[in-house]
């Protein structure tokens, strides 16, 4: 064989290889804005309408309507129509939650603005359903969904391509200031003395949050001059208020 035969060849192969990932991507992509194909049962409460392959409670659409009215007080308002697709086990997991296979909740709001993607959920006991456990309080089911749900309408609100560009802390940190309001004065007393506050009994993004209410109140509500931080900040900056509100890093205290 030549050598230009033998490059020609290589350049086929490659080209070949490009676009069998590029279908890839395409696909998951498509089944990540359109999940339906893998959902067999659903309920509707409020804006919220629950897919699951199982059959669903009637208190889904209780919590459907709760779920409506939490997201409606919050800064950005009533939310638009949301889907919250109930992942088992098996293929829809390893397909779903592949990029973060221990994430309780995620969204993917460059592909779509409707979808929330979620572990098993206990609707009698309001509760997310991991590995057989159920997460004990505040990380309820009601929690998690309002937090996902706030991302996407975040991501709507900034755009959805403007996300990869917000601080962690302030998306993350927004989410559950929503989700389970204001930092209590107690959560800020302990960030401002270093001492660590733990996940299991304040949110799963506790110093985020104390950073978000504390900004929020510097900036009199306003959500707008919050987001403005990312141009000062970009999307690796970390909480600025350490410095500027006496927070301490967490450990610092001795």
């Amino acid at each position: 064989m030549s050598y230009a035969r033998f490059v020609q060849g290589l350049f086929r192969l490659s080209l070949i290889g490009f676009a069998t990932v590029l279908a890839i991507y395409a696909a998951m992509i498509a089944l990540i804005a359109w999940p339906a194909p893998l959902f067999s049962h659903e309920r509707t409460g409020g804006a919220l309408t629950f897919h699951s392959d199982v059959p669903l409670p009637p208190s889904a659409e209780v919590m459907g309507r709760e779920v409506t009215a939490l997201l409606a007080a919050s800064p950005l308002g009533p939310p638009e129509e949301v889907h919250v697709w109930l992942v088992e086990d098996g293929l829809a997991l390893r397909l779903f939650f592949a990029g973060s296979p221990r994430a309780s909740g995620l969204t993917y709001p460059v592909a779509s603005l409707d979808n929330i993607f979620l572990r098993h959920a206990d609707f009698d006991r309001n509760r997310l359903v991991r590995a057989g456990q159920a997460l004990p309080p505040p990380r309820t089911l009601s929690y998690y969904i309002v937090h996902e749900a706030t991302h996407l309408q975040l991501s709507r609100y900034a755009g959805r391509f403007a996300v990869p560009r917000i601080p962690r802390w302030i998306n993350e940190g927004f989410a559950d200031y929503v989700a389970l309001g204001p930092a209590t004065p107690d959560m800020v007393a302990r960030a401002s003395q270093g001492r660590p506050l733990p996940r299991e009994a304040f949110g799963s993004y506790p110093q985020e949050r104390v950073c978000v209410t504390l900004a929020l109140e510097r900036l009199a509500g306003d959500l707008d001059a919050l987001l403005a931080l990312r141009n000062e900040m970009g999307a690796d900056g970390a909480c600025p208020l350490v410095p500027q509100f006496g927070i301490a890093p967490v450990g610092a205290a001795t």
